[in-house]
């Protein structure tokens, strides 16, 4: 066995870029913090929110290329989206009196107090 190396034989390498591809983070963090607003789930919502920061700070590297990837959200769209749909899910501590649950709990817990004082509720 000789160590030198044919020079004819040698082929030299050449780099080719994979091209962005359409992958179904995409299309969760869209759809996660709607399913989040509505079900009004905080772990969704925070889901939505990590998902939606990790696209923006991947959009350098997979920015769209083609005429499909252009109909998609832009990333920083999908954050704002997300920070709403935390809002929406956090509202009941800015608005307390929005839940029903906490306000037929309300209603209990006065009806209760005025019982066990004798005093009429009004």
């Amino acid at each position: 066995m000789s160590d030198k190396i044919n020079a004819e034989k040698v082929i030299q390498y050449h780099h080719f870029p994979a091209k962005p591809r359409g992958d179904a983070s995409s299309m969760i963090s869209q759809s996660l913090p709607m399913a989040a607003m509505f079900m009004r789930n905080k772990m969704l919502s925070w889901a939505a929110f990590f998902l939606a920061v990790q696209a923006f700070l991947n959009e350098p590297n997979h920015k769209p290329s083609g005429p499909d990837d252009a109909a998609q959200q832009p990333p920083f769209l999908r954050v704002v989206f997300a920070f709403i749909s935390l809002g929406t899910c956090y509202m009941d501590l800015i608005f307390p009196g929005t839940n029903p649950m906490l306000r037929n709990a309300a209603k209990a817990a006065s009806t209760a107090a005025a019982s066990a004082t004798g005093t009429a509720t009004p």
